[in-house]
């Protein structure tokens, strides 16, 4: 698993770092069935049905809430089942006649492809697919079932915005296609408030026309007095509504100390790009000597495939893999990027939080996501429409998330105690943004009122779709549309 405190079950399982305790099965499943096609699929699915066996599906295991494994389950493991196929004018089953439907340029994408292959084959092609910022996330799956941002998506959306159609495996084990025309509900679940619904054994993507160039901003700022750090970080919040503006997206990793930005901007000048980016690190460089600005500079890529070839380690990277750790998030409205007095507020607040992670891990920190607004923020829009994207996105300019760590020898205790730490911190942020949001595919496992914070109004509709197409809850899995009728394990139903 990415994290491998989801490998765990109470505290107990196999982790190799420390070799003097004993080594228990965790929630690693007991079985795994390595699917190489569809009749695999359908096999286990029926299997695991008839003999009430919890189901785990599993590519990369690219999960910041362990969502792809479970105890005592059989894994169901897709990551073989590889293909990309670019579409120049795809119509999706069940629609009118190709003269009233002339078809839409797109990538037919395999359950166990991964971003990075995506891009390469469409890059050939001089196309573009809005997917996740890192080449080794699974490209069907979690990620975009749950809505799915990118560095791309103000340009064009998020990834189910851009859902043609699904080829799917329901819990009867039959396979169904779903778009707009066949299956609706189940295909508007799937586009925003899954996963939890059915496997995924084909998407197909929208493609878009490839980009004239990116420019590619990065930067790292440090401080060691506090008061100057704080005062760099409030006036790169306040920046923000003009370079969405004019276009940018991307991550910046926030800590008391400092920062580190890596942002890109598709279609502009590199003039464009340094005018908007230079009066930022010039307004740092001007609180003196406290205040270091390393590693500036702005480059050109030709394409996106080469600027994510060419950027070097994203701040999210391998590196960052293997380890215990924990995730929270809220979306943040643009609203508070529009005023002195908001932005006063979320700069407080987001200091605030970052003492509040400090105190449990010296390198604990916050990943500002600058990926919403533009597209993104097409609210009323068809497409929204037929999402089940909670709507804060549609009103969101960014998503902060806060992630803390521990190493194995941390009792089960301390390692409960850090989880509340970490929930009643971003309680911070919810206080910011009344009736907002949090992205479901990074979150709190224990974020409060998750219905609301995760799938907000759509969440009858939502659990209306899992009676209809699961109503043994086959798929069921952590904070998923309907885990609430099972015990805290997963394991049981409640009694109602």
């Amino acid at each position: 698993m990415l994290q491998t405190n989801w490998e765990t079950f109470h505290g107990q399982g196999c982790l190799g770092t420390n070799q003097t305790t004993p080594c228990y099965q965790g929630s690693v499943p007991v079985y795994t069935v390595k699917a190489t096609s569809i009749k695999d699929i359908q096999t286990t699915v029926c299997f695991a049905s008839k003999h009430n066996i919890r189901l785990a599906i599993k590519n990369t295991g690219h999960d910041f809430l362990g969502r792809s494994t479970a105890p005592s389950s059989i894994s169901l493991w897709v990551t073989a089942m590889k293909r990309v196929e670019v579409v120049e004018a795809f119509v999706p089953k069940g629609a009118p006649s190709p003269g009233h439907h002339r078809g839409t340029p797109a990538v037919v994408v395999g359950p166990g492809t991964l971003w990075g292959e995506v891009y390469q084959a469409i890059d050939h092609y001089q196309r573009i697919v809005i997917g996740g910022d890192h080449p080794t996330v699974g490209a069907v799956g979690g990620l975009c079932l749950g809505g799915g941002h990118g560095p791309l998506s103000p340009r064009h959306g998020l990834c189910a915005d851009n859902v043609l159609q699904y080829t799917v495996v329901t819990a009867d084990g039959h396979l169904r296609i779903v778009n707009n025309y066949k299956h609706r509900e189940l295909f508007w679940a799937l586009r925003g408030g899954a996963p939890g619904f059915a496997v995924v054994v084909e998407a197909i993507y929208r493609t878009h026309p490839a980009l004239q160039n990116v420019q590619y901003a990065q930067a790292t700022i440090l401080s060691e007095d506090s008061d100057s750090m704080a005062k760099v970080l409030r006036d790169f919040y306040a920046r923000h509504e003009a370079w969405s503006s004019l276009g940018w997206s991307g991550y910046t990793a926030v800590r008391r100390q400092g920062m580190i930005l890596q942002y890109f901007l598709p279609d502009r000048s590199t003039e464009q790009a340094q005018t908007s980016m230079q009066s930022f690190l010039d307004y740092a460089r001007s609180l003196g000597p406290t205040v270091a600005v390393l590693n500036a500079s702005m480059t050109e890529f030709p394409t996106f495939y080469a600027m994510l070839q060419g950027r070097g380690d994203p701040l999210f990277d391998e590196k960052t893999a293997g380890v215990n750790a924990l995730l929270a998030s809220r979306l943040i409205p643009r609203r508070l990027f529009q005023s002195d007095a908001a932005i006063d507020t979320l700069s407080l607040t987001l200091d605030r939080i970052l003492g509040d992670l400090a105190q449990i891990s010296p390198d604990a920190g916050l990943l500002l996501q600058f990926v919403a607004g533009g597209r993104v923020g097409a609210k009323g829009t068809a497409t929204s429409k037929e999402t089940s994207v909670h709507l804060a996105w549609r009103d969101a300019l960014m998503l902060v998330v806060g992630a803390i760590k521990w190493d194995d020898n941390t009792p089960w205790g301390t390692q409960r105690a850090y989880n509340r730490k970490l929930t009643k911190s971003f309680g911070r942020l919810r206080r910011i943004t009344p009736g907002g949001g949090s992205y479901h595919v990074e979150a709190d496992p224990n974020e409060p009122d998750w219905q609301q914070a995760f799938f907000g109004t759509h969440y009858p509709r939502l659990l209306s779709v899992v009676d209809k197409y699961d109503p043994q809850g086959l798929f069921v899995c952590r904070r998923c549309v309907g885990s609430e009728r099972w015990d805290d394990d997963l394991l049981c139903l409640q009694r109602k």
